[in-house]
């Protein structure tokens, strides 16, 4: 069985234990994906006077950051199922000078915005875990304005993601894994381009382009030890609650595997560097 085959199903609680797991790893998390989420709101484009709706904006950098781009005149509003990050995200944005920036949770598969139909929609790997794809997409159209576009970045298969092949390599030494549903609610649930496509078709988006991006990422968070990614990689990751039921021995084995994996890519004050690989995708509501 390949890594790829390996990887198990995702049905993450963004509501809760995985919020939470969320917020508190943050700045480990957020380091993580910032390669490929600053060349997403580059592609993007904002411009002054825009509103925009950011899906499962997590700690809130990505909506702040949206709101900055479409100062003045604009408005960012940051959505997150989760109830600890976006109450973490209202503390961040009052520190800064955003006043048309506002976050709002709830989950964006079934939610109706007070405040759409925006000019807008951009989401940084946060349109992966609808339990029914076509359902959540179709509820995000309504957010849109007919004419209106969308900015997303969703992973590329896992075999094409050396981040996920290197932790699936040290755990498949030790833990039997399930095969992989394809589509099923996760981090890949969107990577295959032919379903990608038949989602946003069906949700009345249009004008698809989808465009690879790859960057090299501080695996385990920008700056962390071999020894520290390992550890929380495996402590937070949905794909490290199989490692952990396997016993404190079979983590141990893994977690010393992980770790020299990590160490041939790490860079002294920098991180773990390892290739991710993500489709950056744009559409237009018809």
């Amino acid at each position: 069985m390949s890594d790829a085959q390996a990887m198990p199903n995702n049905t993450e609680d963004w509501g809760g234990e995985m919020g939470r797991t969320w917020l508190a790893n943050l700045e480990r998390f957020e380091s993580m994906i910032q390669p490929i989420g600053a060349a997403l709101l580059t592609h993007a484009q904002f411009k002054p006077g825009e509103s925009v709706i950011d899906i499962g904006c997590g700690g809130g950098a990505t909506t702040i950051a949206i709101g900055r781009a479409v100062s003045p005149g604009g408005r960012a509003t940051g959505l997150d199922i989760s109830l600890e990050l976006i109450q973490s995200c209202g503390v961040r944005a009052s520190q800064g000078t955003q006043s048309q920036v506002c976050f709002v949770c709830a989950d964006a598969a079934t939610v109706t915005v007070t405040d759409a139909p925006f000019d807008r929609l951009f989401s940084r790997f946060g349109s992966m875990f609808f339990a029914d794809a076509h359902a959540g997409f179709r509820n995000l159209r309504k957010m849109v304005r007919d004419g209106g576009r969308i900015d997303l970045s969703v992973w590329a298969p896992p075999e094409e993601n050396e981040w996920i092949r290197t932790l699936m390599g040290a755990i498949g030494k030790h833990v039997d894994l399930p095969p992989r549903e394809p589509h099923a609610p996760g981090p890949f649930a969107l990577s295959d381009l032919d379903y990608l496509h038949d989602v946003l078709t069906q949700a009345r988006f249009g004008a698809i382009e989808i465009t690879p991006c790859e960057r090299s990422m501080p695996v385990g968070g920008a700056g962390a030890t071999p020894d520290a990614a390992a550890r929380m990689l495996v402590s937070t990751l949905s794909i490290g609650e199989a490692v952990q039921a396997a016993g404190p021995d079979k983590r141990d084995a893994v977690i010393a595997d992980l770790t020299s994996a990590l160490a041939a890519h790490h860079q002294p004050g920098v991180g773990n560097m390892l290739a991710g690989k993500a489709w950056i995708v744009t559409a237009t509501a018809v």
